[in-house]
Parts: C-alpha cells; structure tokens; sequence
C-alpha cells in the first residue's frame, strides 16, 4: 500500500504543476491499471493504462476527472453518470471502459495520508486487505456474470476459424466427448480467433448468439511460439511443424498432466489452423491431426489418420514419435508417411502416394493389396481418389451380398 501512495502523492505533483488559475486539487484516488480497447476486435489496439479519479473545484464548483498518464478520459457529471472525453470518443471502447470501472474499488490519497499521520499501519494494511478481498468477489461477480444470460453477444469475425463440433476428431470422439463442458453449457458453435501474435482463444456461441467462456481449456504455462509438433496432416503426410499456440483440455485423459488438447498456428488469409494433439510424456513431445472446420478449405481426415491419433496414447506415442522423427530427417523432402511411424513395423518402406492410398483402402476393405489392385483396374474415375472410393463401394456390396445369402 506505501507503493499506491507514493503514486498517488507523484501524480497529485504532476497534476499540481499544470493547474489552472481557479483551481484546486481536493483529493485523487487510484484505480489501478486498466485495459483501454478500440471500437474494433483487433488485439493490437489494446493498451494498458494507470487510471486516477481527480477531484478538483474549478471556480468554486466540484468536478471529477478520469485522468491517465497524458489526459483527460472521462467525466463524471452532474447526475453521477459518466461521460467519455470528447478526444477519446473514437478511441476506446466505452462499454468495456465502464464494465472494468465497475469491478473496481478505488483508493484515495486523502484516505491514506489521514491514516498514516495518525500512525494508524494497521488501518493501512487493513486498508489493503479490504480492497484486495473486495477486488477479488468484484472478479468472480464478473466472471458469474460473463456466464450468465447477461453474456456478450458474438460478433462474426470473417478471420474467426469456427469448428465442426460434430464431426469426429478422433476415430470415437468429437469436440462435444473431448470436452463435456461445451454440451453442458449449451454450446451450439465454437470458434478460434486470434488474440495477438502468440496467443488465440476459444469462443463457445449458445443459442442466443452469446459468448460462453470454456473454463476446460488453458494456454499451457511456458508455452512456446515456436514449439515442434510432429503434424500428421488429413491424408496421412507426417513432418515437423510450429504452432503458436498449444491448449489443454484440462478435465481430459491424465488431467493437469497437458496430455492432449489443441494447437493453433495462423494459417491461409489469417484464418486459424486448429489441431488435436497427444503428449508423449516421457519424451514431452507433441503428435497432432487436423480438427474438422466448417469454414475452411481443410480436407476431411481420413479414418486412418483419427484411428491413430485414438490409439497413440503415452507409450505408443513416444515410440511414434522418435519413429517420425528419423524418418523425417532421413527424407530429403523432411516429411514421411503415417504408415512409416504406426505400429506395424512391416509397412515401413519408402512408397509413393498413390500406392500408400491404395494400401489404405485395401486395409479398410480387409482385402490384401493385391486384391484391390484388381478390383480397382475395373473401376470407372477421373482421378485414383475416385476409382479408389467406386472399388471400396463395390467390394463392400458384395461383403454385404455374401452375408446376406449366408
């Protein structure tokens, strides 16, 4: 509390300096550092400010002044409203302005000089104490109030990245079984938007349109920029990434042990990439696949690659990973294939991409290669992807034929 006081004692100096003919200082209190925004959604244009009440008679007449390091900011008027400076109209958002001043207790400079000249410590820290206990019930007031009905309404952003929560993430799992929280809660969408350069945040959507904080997802302590991930991206193409961003889901799989969640890196026209991951705990390494978009350009993942994001759990992943990893550095194009690092050691073999999407389809079908190659020199298609799916068709109507007739 000595620290608030000398600061106020050196802004009372300041303000004492360039006052006017008429004027008078009577009192100035402390509003601690707040957050100044612009009327718009980009993280960049907000600052932080030490924020003081000045309160002056001018001509006989009391006034109150919000007042930051190089100006005026707002008034308080005659009917206790407050009123934002002329200057600085176009420059903050005004809502966000008054809700912080809400949840804030100031502390006066008349108050603490009142009590330390009376010798009164006690009164001080009690002081203290007070309005730290009073800040903090303020916060978790403002938190209840952030999820109640009373929340924020969700403004699209054409660069928000917005999340199939249906879809499967995994070969079991969607968003909704990998975080309970956003079913509870009644979340009907979910985007990912950029906060600044190293960090992005999730927003859940009800169906009111409103804003829903995910208590269940964290920004990992100590998270770096440019941390490598071994990305296995929609078709099955592994290789060496950098996220900006890596989330847990903290009520998942080994809770407060950071072993799965989401990365994040910018992608294409800004629009965030999103990826499910897996930790390897022992090698504290990271293994990600792709997470269904609905409004991106991003590839469906295929069945093999979410199969093995469900089945590479602590141990296997560690194996995959230090498996990735030499094959990646072995490959002049640093990248190799996931049937190169999965568990089978027997598939380990450089092949081309033709020939590793066939053997993806062969092991779907539960046929050998050789069986579908026939097949698929039968089937009509402009491109491989399309005979590969026509094949895949017609050997399963002849499975279900055979069962049929058994």
């Amino acid at each position: 509390m000595k620290e608030v006081l000398q600061k106020l004692r050196e802004f009372k100096t300041i303000q004492e300096t360039n006052i006017k003919k008429g004027e008078s200082i009577i009192d100035i209190s402390y509003y601690g550092e707040i957050t100044l925004s612009k009327n718009d959604t980009d993280i960049s244009n907000q600052r932080k400010e030490d924020l003081y009440l000045v309160k002056k008679e001018i001509d006989g007449k009391i006034e109150f002044e919000f007042r930051i390091d190089f100006g005026i900011i707002a008034y308080i008027g005659e009917e206790g409203q407050i009123q934002i400076a002329e200057d600085f109209k176009q420059l903050i958002n005004e809502n966000e302005f008054l809700l912080q001043l809400k949840s804030i207790m100031p502390i006066s400079l008349e108050k603490l000089e009142a009590l330390e000249k009376s010798g009164s410590n006690k009164e001080i820290e009690k002081l203290s104490k007070t309005t730290e206990n009073e800040k903090e019930l303020e916060d978790e007031k403002k938190i209840e109030k952030e999820d109640s009905n009373t929340a924020k309404k969700y403004i699209e952003n054409p660069k928000d990245a917005k999340i199939d929560l249906r879809k499967k993430i995994t070969e079991k799992e969607n968003f909704y079984d990998l975080v309970p929280e956003a079913r509870q809660k009644g979340i009907v969408d979910l985007v990912v938007r950029r906060k600044d350069s190293t960090r992005f945040e999730f927003i859940g959507i009800n169906g009111a349109g409103e804003e829903i904080k995910l208590k269940s997802l964290e920004q990992t302590e100590g998270t770096n920029p440019n941390k490598d991930i071994i990305e296995i991206d929609a078709k099955g193409t592994v290789k060496k990434d950098q996220v900006e961003t890596i989330i847990k889901i903290k009520n998942g799989q080994n809770e407060g042990k950071q072993n799965e969640g989401f990365t994040v890196k910018l992608g294409e026209y800004g629009i965030p990439e999103v990826s499910y991951y897996r930790r390897a705990r022992e090698l504290n390494k990271y293994s990600s696949i792709p997470v269904n978009m609905e409004n991106t350009n991003q590839k469906r993942t295929d069945r093999d690659v979410r199969e093995y994001i469900e089945k590479t759990r602590n141990t296997a992943t560690n194996d995959n990973i230090k498996r990735a990893e030499d094959r990646i550095s072995y490959n002049e194009d640093n990248e190799t294939q996931l049937e190169n690092i999965d568990d089978n050691p027997y598939n380990d073999e450089i092949i081309d991409s033709a020939e590793i999407e066939i053997r993806k389809a062969a092991k779907r079908c539960k046929i050998s290669v050789e069986e579908f190659k026939q097949k698929l020199e039968t089937q009509d298609g402009d491109t491989l992807e399309e005979k590969i799916e026509n094949a895949e068709e017609e050997i399963n109507e002849e499975f279900r034929g055979l069962r049929d007739r058994g």
